[in-house]
């Protein structure tokens, strides 16, 4: 059942909930670089990456249903995020981001359904669509780093085996997103190895899916002779 509202404040807000997500994405990628590394950086971007979990629920919540699924996930990547931050445990910043990877995933799923129905399209699908990509890419960085938990040297900094930083991994995670391969992180192991594998096919069939669909959107106007 869809959620509607009286308050044309509010309704502007929900129409427009795709451009308040991809706005808190651009911003998580331009603090990670800056505050990664400061003293207080963790907690500046554990509330901005909080910012984005909140305006993907937000962006997916056109239904009750879809709403009470994308708390229900939410919920444990927040809590696992803020105590691997009290404690510095290892093993709870892996679940934070395996947690982080199924919300992610389903928030993919209902963007890129609402993205690519047929009808209308929005300034706020094309938002939409962007936001999507940015997710796909944060998504697979989740993975690596979930994996590199498991599998200790699974990735190399400059030739040398590390365990890589969130900062790094998106930074990864984009360059095999968009098949650039810079070859400053390279994955070691035969498992990160094909989880990059997989990823690269990602990127390359959204583009080509997404630009099959905007093409269909618009149709061949025959000119009057």
């Amino acid at each position: 059942m869809p959620i509607v509202t009286r308050d044309p404040r509010l309704a502007w807000m929900l129409e427009r909930r795709c451009l308040f997500l991809f706005l808190a994405l651009v911003a998580l990628l331009i603090a990670l670089p800056f505050l990664s590394e400061i003293a207080h950086g963790p907690i500046v971007l554990t509330l901005v990456n909080i910012t984005v979990l909140l305006t993907a629920v937000a962006a997916v919540g056109r239904t009750r249903f879809s709403f009470i699924i994308a708390v229900f996930l939410v919920v444990p990547a927040l809590v696992f995020r803020l105590l691997a931050l009290e404690s510095g445990e290892p093993g709870y910043l892996a679940l934070s981001w395996g947690f982080n990877a199924v919300f992610y995933a389903f928030i993919m799923v209902d963007l890129l359904h609402y993205v690519l129905r047929r009808d209308l399209m929005t300034e706020d699908k094309l938002y939409g669509a962007v936001a999507a990509y940015i997710l796909v890419a944060i998504f697979w960085a989740s993975l690596d780093g979930v994996l590199q938990y498991f599998y200790p040297g699974a990735y190399a900094f400059g030739g040398v085996p590390k365990t890589l930083n969130m900062t790094e991994l998106i930074y990864f995670s984009f360059t095999a997103l968009t098949t650039a391969g810079f070859g400053d992180i390279t994955p070691m192991l035969v498992q990160s190895r094909f989880l990059t594998i997989l990823e690269m096919v990602t990127g390359v069939m959204y583009v080509a899916i997404l630009i099959a669909r905007l093409t269909g959107v618009y149709p061949i106007v025959e000119k009057k002779p």
